[in-house]
């Protein structure tokens, strides 16, 4: 290894790459990507319905007592902050 700027990731035992630095690796192009590509009415509706089909069951389960306690906890600091 001679430290230049080729040295950024090293294979372990295991095959996976670990980084040599704190720096993350820049992510490659994505040529399928282009800017201000939009989808249509359909698709987005299409993708809605079954994002809400999926996510049907998590919102129909209760909210932990924690969770409501931390949640009424910051609308309180909210609404005091507001009325200031």
């Amino acid at each position: 290894m001679s430290g230049t700027e080729h040295d950024q990731a090293l294979p372990d035992p295991a095959g996976t790459v670990a980084a040599a630095s704190s720096c993350p690796a820049p992510r490659p192009a994505r040529p399928d990507r282009r800017p201000g590509r939009t989808i249509d009415d359909a698709a987005r509706d299409r993708i809605g319905r079954g994002l809400r089909l999926h996510y049907a069951g998590v919102l129909a389960q209760p909210i932990p007592d924690r969770l409501r306690t931390l949640l009424d906890d910051l609308a309180a600091c909210s609404d005091t902050e507001a009325s200031q």
